[in-house]
């Protein structure tokens, strides 16, 4: 909404308030409705103050958040940056791959090692670190550093992809075994909500001041190329999409377009850096929440919760 209203705006404010008026209302009939099948059980949030289910639970919510700030950023840099009209579509596909690649190999790696290793509640936290500290290094993205940003997407990948399932365990070890499905609903809908949330945000960052900066830098820097003052307005209507136009403004040449292209490219990654830097806010809370978490080591065992009723050992069952 606020990519075209001012985040002032009446309307943007009071869809904000009746949004959390209405969760306070559902926290409230959820925690004192007396409902036989509620679907926020507060008593799995209080589980060890918060340790076992809560701490998890945000940690897991924020990941998304941050893991959605790269989505944004880096095929933002292949769209802008990388990819021209002459670049092979081989390059263009071989672009896409480090976030892909670093994701896998990030899960891969916690499949193979998590179990060798253990100290799961240390190894969510050095991930949790790696997650915000290569996201908040891609602030130093610019049009010329495409090795470093590839570099950077894969390493900050690789580790989401490790925190991102193992914080989903944490959320799943931090209930009991009859209340999985309530902590796998919460856990997904919760991630898909926060997700929906940092992409509006994201989004309206890189909008709002992209548009800034490309009207402080382009018009200058058109100018200073030589374009006409009296054709200024009519270039700045057809940059940089409409090229039929371009080419009827008066005064225009290759000098212009190029130094109105750095411009543009400029404003970009200034927009981009922002959006970078405050994916590290969200990742500051993640880091705290993995901190809090409780130490799942003595529950990741071999023992078998709930067998099968047609199985010889059923009878172990608690629950028929």
């Amino acid at each position: 909404m606020t990519t075209y209203i001012p985040s002032s705006d009446r309307r943007c404010v009071a869809t904000l308030c009746v949004g959390f008026a209405l969760l306070a209302v559902f926290a409230l009939w959820e925690h004192f409705g007396k409902i036989k099948y509620p679907l926020c059980p507060t008593h799995i949030f209080a589980r060890n103050h918060g340790r076992s289910f809560t701490a998890p639970f945000i940690a897991a919510i924020i990941l998304g958040m941050v893991y959605y700030a790269i989505n944004i950023i880096y095929p933002t840099c292949i769209n802008v940056f990388y990819v021209g009209t002459s670049t092979p579509v081989s390059e263009q596909l071989a672009l896409t791959l480090p976030g892909n690649l670093g994701l896998t190999f990030g899960a891969a790696l916690l499949v193979t090692f998590g179990g060798r290793v253990r100290h799961f509640r240390w190894t969510l936290i050095i991930s949790v670190i790696g997650v915000t500290l290569f996201g908040g290094l891609i602030a130093l993205v610019s049009p010329n550093n495409r090795g470093l940003m590839i570099a950077l997407t894969f390493l900050e990948q690789t580790c989401y992809g490790w925190a991102d399932y193992l914080s989903v365990t944490f959320v799943q070890q931090g209930v009991p075994q009859v209340e999985l499905g309530i902590a796998g609903g919460l856990g997904g809908v919760t991630r898909y909500a926060g997700g929906s949330l940092s992409q509006a945000i994201y989004t309206t960052i890189l909008t709002n001041i992209q548009a800034r900066k490309a009207a402080q830098l382009i018009p200058p820097a058109a100018l200073g190329a030589g374009l006409p003052p009296a054709s200024l307005d009519i270039f700045l209507a057809a940059f940089p999409a409409n090229a039929t136009a371009l080419a009827s403004v008066k005064g225009i040449n290759a000098a212009v377009l190029a130094a109105a292209e750095t411009a543009y490219k400029a404003s970009y990654a200034r927009a981009l850096e922002v959006l970078a830097l405050v994916s590290v806010a969200f990742g500051a809370v993640a880091i705290c929440a993995a901190f809090l978490c409780e130490n799942i080591d003595p529950k990741m065992n071999d023992e078998i919760e709930v067998f099968l009723e047609n199985d010889r050992l059923a009878e172990k069952n608690k629950f028929h």
